[in-house]
């Protein structure tokens, strides 16, 4: 970044001297921020000059050295910032810790012409507290990608063991039929503590740096996931129609690989709470103008439909567990909260609707808007 741009000490053109009374009016106009010090230096790195509340809090530096009283050192600071300013005729920051109270100061040098000589203005904020933040943020973000390698890879890798070793169990001679039930209870939450391990590591994709967006058609992919859907579901009958009334018959958004998981959800979901053999399944995707030109596209399906009560807190698990709707469908719950991080990371929008508005119980409608691409790159 070019610190010089719309400063009002951007004075590097060496044709112009500044004489004692420049620097007065200039330092006049300084903008000082609160819990800032100013200081003016020579090459010498003497303080030539310094802001009136620094010397009331720290009293007078004029014609000390900078490193001496700011930093507590018997010599220039390594990487001098007024040096290296000097040198290049550019500002320059740097961040360095006081051996005289052992806080951290951010140090801004900003090189000028003061006398016929080069000088110097430096700016030293206190970044004690936001050091200490930056420094407990890294290690967080250290044991976070330690857990979430351990998420990923070692757990699910250990509940698999456990899952064929039980599966094994089962077909063995070497327990009583009536211990089967336990088994199989020991097997059903193994399988489920898997699921959620994987939705969890799904959700982490989402600040992969993988996830870049590119521009993409969104009806070839729902035209795949439909497929998908059928091949996962074959004891089910799919009956799909899908109404295209989009310019060009393309819809173009920006997405990226995940884009498929957005509508292998919700499809899944269809087909699932849908008890009957033939899952009927409306889609359409049509242009939508808000405040600019959106896709919109409408999943109509016709199964048990979702509880006002539990479209109110439908992207909150907690309170839906506390309804009751994820223990007794023994889904997660994470897939609802994943689907709407991916809407919102494409910069769409997601809405639950009754396919009958008074009947919540005939089906539901969702509704998916995503910032439509006027022309593919």
């Amino acid at each position: 970044m070019d610190m010089t741009q719309n400063n009002p000490i951007n004075l590097l053109d060496e044709s112009e001297i500044l004489t004692i009374d420049d620097v007065k009016r200039l330092t006049k106009l300084v903008f000082i921020p609160s819990g800032y010090i100013v200081q003016l230096k020579d090459i010498d790195n003497q303080i030539l000059w310094e802001d009136s509340q620094t010397t009331k809090l720290r009293g007078k530096m004029i014609g000390q050295k900078c490193y001496k009283v700011n930093f507590g050192r018997d010599y220039p600071c390594p990487h001098c910032t007024a040096m290296n300013s000097i040198e290049t005729m550019t500002p320059h920051i740097k961040e360095d810790r006081s051996l005289i109270d052992g806080k951290w100061y951010r140090v801004i040098a900003l090189p000028i012409i003061y006398e016929g000589k080069v000088a110097v203005i430096e700016l030293i904020q206190n970044i004690t507290a936001e050091k200490h933040q930056r420094q407990l943020y890294d290690s967080l973000q250290s044991k976070d990608s330690l857990v979430l390698n351990i998420v990923r890879h070692d757990i699910p890798n250990y509940l698999n063991i456990i899952n064929m070793a039980l599966e094994s169990l089962k077909l063995s001679k070497t327990f009583k039929e009536g211990d089967k039930r336990f088994l199989d209870i020991a097997q059903s939450n193994t399988s489920h503590t898997i699921s959620i391990l994987e939705e969890l590591r799904d959700f982490s994709r989402l600040e992969d740096p993988l996830t870049n967006l590119e521009q993409l058609d969104v009806i070839p992919i729902l035209d795949n996931c439909i497929a998908e859907i059928s091949s996962m579901f074959p004891e089910k009958t799919l009956d799909t129609v899908i109404d295209v009334k989009v310019s060009d018959h393309t819809a173009i958004i920006w997405a990226n690989i995940l884009l498929a998981e957005i509508f292998l959800n919700i499809l899944t979901n269809a087909v699932k709470f849908t008890p009957s053999q033939t899952v009927g399944i409306k889609v359409q995707i049509t242009n939508y103008l808000q405040d600019q030109e959106f896709i919109q596209i409408e999943i109509v399906d016709y199964g048990k439909g979702i509880p006002p009560e539990i479209k109110e807190v439908l992207f909150d698990r907690a309170k839906r567990i506390n309804h009751g709707w994820i223990s007794s469908k023994g889904s997660t719950g994470l897939g609802v909260t994943i689907i709407k991080s991916l809407v919102e990371m494409f910069g769409g929008q997601i809405f639950y609707l009754n396919r009958v508005k008074e009947d919540w119980t005939k089906g539901t409608k969702i509704i998916l808007r995503f910032p439509q691409v006027l022309g593919k790159d």
